[in-house]
């Protein structure tokens, strides 16, 4: 999904129920995953960490701005909590 929708499906209600469909612990393994390939044909997406919760690796394409999310990171990245304040604190940078 292009990078502009997930900020706007932030601001919607339920939009997580519809969007993060798949199971967490899956996708706390494949959130392991170095090369996710882009799937419009692109290449090798790139990683980067959400400026506010750096936890959150998202991977996306520069060429069609799409943006790939593990189970689970949808609603980790629209609800800031508490804990994630910790985990901002402890929060190793990758790659």
């Amino acid at each position: 999904m292009p990078a502009g929708v997930v900020d706007a499906l932030k601001e919607e209600w339920m939009s997580e129920a519809l969007v993060d469909i798949g199971n967490p612990k899956e996708g706390r393994k494949l959130n392991r995953m170095t090369e996710v390939a882009c799937p419009e044909g692109h290449g090798v997406m790139l990683q980067k960490s959400d400026p506010e919760q750096p936890h959150i690796w998202l991977e996306h394409c520069p060429v069609c701005e799409g943006v790939y999310l593990d189970a689970g990171e949808f609603t980790d990245l629209k609800y800031l909590t508490v804990v994630d304040w910790v985990k901002k604190l402890v929060a190793k940078p990758r790659g």
